[in-house]
């Protein structure tokens, strides 16, 4: 996906550290999953809100101030147990949320990217911020240092736009039933981010298998995740368990766009887009999708696409 040059320059984020990976970060291929990669930049969209908005923030439930939307992408493997050094970088403020971007380097070269949208929550619902929260992010935003040389940075829009896919889990050409675990719930009792990330996980790949079959592994080419975002449309607590609706938007030389929706009974929760590469197993490069695997997934695009 397209980003601002800026946003891979470490010297752009005024808020930097260091963040140690953890051998269970780690998937099958040996490098960090992708999901634990947005949750890492999540531990860094928290750290920048307790030094700014206050230690005690997290346990705050009037208002909720938690996820609207997240765009990760993931521009190279990262690998364990070498330590990553970490950047955060407040992009945008008005009164419907706020951006924080945050990046991931390992190498000397940038492993990821992560832009945040915030908002405040009421009755699951996003609501604007309060006029004292607002205030201190508005002066947050404007002391904060210029970007290296000068660079311009223009962030999108606060609120993000509607991807618009089916509203009911009977509109997906592939469904998935997922139980909720005590884990899947934050510290105030909502649905985590993490969770929303590891379901659209478990849905891609379940339906990736359901393509192609238990043996597309041992195929010549295969799918890497470049390229997740996530957007909430309710929050609320974790039910008994939830319907994942899967589908493919698009099929192209190269890659493939997957979308999903996350359902509580016939209420759409969060939605999310995966744009998967095509690769080749053995070089881990770039490969052109196979005839025969765009033939497989014609069965599952979704209306329109």
């Amino acid at each position: 996906m397209k980003t601002q040059a800026w946003r891979r320059q470490p010297a752009a984020y005024p808020d930097a550290g260091t963040v140690q990976p953890r051998v269970t970060d780690l998937d099958a291929w040996q490098h960090l999953n992708n999901v634990s990669q947005i949750g890492l930049h999540g531990e860094l969209l928290q750290h920048w809100l307790l030094s700014h908005l206050g230690p005690d923030l997290w346990r705050s439930t009037s208002p909720v101030l938690a996820m609207r939307a997240s765009a990760t992408d993931f521009l190279a493997e990262a690998h364990y147990p070498t330590p990553l050094a970490t950047g955060a970088r407040l992009l945008g403020v008005d009164a419907d949320g706020f951006q924080i971007g945050t990046a991931l380097f390992q190498h000397d070269h940038c492993a990821g990217l992560h832009q945040a949208t915030l908002a405040a929550w009421a009755d699951g619902r996003p609501a604007p911020l309060p006029a004292d929260m607002l205030g201190r992010l508005q002066d947050a935003l404007a002391a904060q240092p210029a970007l290296p040389d000068g660079t311009p940075a223009t962030p999108a829009a606060v609120t993000p736009a509607a991807v618009g896919m089916p509203p009911h889990p009977d509109g997906w050409p592939w469904q998935l039933g997922i139980t909720a675990r005590f884990a899947d719930a934050d510290p105030r009792g909502q649905t985590s981010d993490h969770t929303l990330a590891r379901c659209v996980e478990q849905g891609r790949v379940q339906f990736l298998t359901r393509v192609f079959g238990a043996d597309r592994v041992q195929a010549s080419v295969g799918f890497m995740v470049a390229h997740v975002s996530l957007r909430w449309l309710q929050r609320r607590a974790i039910p008994a368990g939830w319907q994942l609706g899967t589908g493919v938007s698009r099929v192209g030389d190269r890659s493939i766009i997957v979308r999903s929706a996350l359902f509580d009974g016939a209420d759409c929760l969060a939605e999310a887009t995966s744009v998967m590469v095509v690769i080749d197993h053995a070089s881990r490069r770039p490969a052109p999708l196979p005839d025969a695997s765009r033939a497989a997934l014609a069965p599952f695009l979704l209306p329109g696409a």
